[in-house]
């Protein structure tokens, strides 16, 4: 039997999921979660090398991109850095996703919030980012994600099985934490908080 998770702790959770309830795991890829990749590069570069995304999904896909809590425009040039929190996001509705939106006529409207453009000229170097993916983008690639493993906080683990318990656990059929085979109920109710998570999941 595992013991309790402790602070500054990796446990690695892996859970046998219905299909059908994979996308309720989806709120984890929004709240972020740790990525390992090259760091010192174009947010382009990022997306289409690191993370194995292709071109056409970028430009058709991927309207709104955020770099530390700033819209950018220009993703050949802004530059991704050691610890930096990346979100994706397709088109959003309304005025406000019109404004977002990369390249937008509206752009000037949120001058304030606009990542600068930067240069690529420092050298690439191996590092962790955070990514953030939501609405169509989590359900276009989050469960490739999500079958890889994501590193995330062991309180949005937590959080997400008090938030949805039956939605989640009903789908979960059966677990492992570190390696030792566990009911869904005994992973519920351990005390996540104090932990990362390094989650797999495993459509079944």
């Amino acid at each position: 039997m595992p013991q309790e998770p402790s602070q500054n702790q990796i446990t690695t959770v892996h859970l046998f999921v219905e299909k059908s309830r994979v996308p309720a795991f989806y709120p984890l890829l929004a709240r972020g979660f740790i990525v390992k990749t090259r760091v010192g590069c174009s947010v382009k570069a990022l997306i289409c090398s690191c993370l194995g995304m292709n071109a056409d999904y970028l430009e058709q896909r991927l309207q709104t991109i955020f770099l530390d809590g700033k819209a950018v425009d220009d993703i050949e040039t802004t530059v991704v850095r050691e610890g930096a929190t990346l979100a994706l996001s397709a088109a959003m509705p309304g005025l406000a996703g019109a404004t977002l939106r990369r390249g937008s006529a509206y752009a000037a409207m949120r001058n304030q919030i606009t990542h600068q453009k930067g240069t690529c000229g420092e050298s690439t170097k191996d590092g962790t980012i955070c990514l953030k993916l939501f609405n169509l983008v989590a359900a276009d690639i989050g469960q490739l994600f999500l079958e890889k493993g994501i590193l995330i906080s062991g309180k949005y683990f937590g959080d997400l099985f008090r938030s949805a318990p039956d939605k989640i656990i009903s789908g979960v059929r059966s677990g492992e934490v570190d390696g030792v085979r566990m009911s869904t109920d005994q992973i519920v109710s351990m005390d996540w908080e104090q932990t990362q998570v390094f989650l797999k999941l495993e459509a079944v």
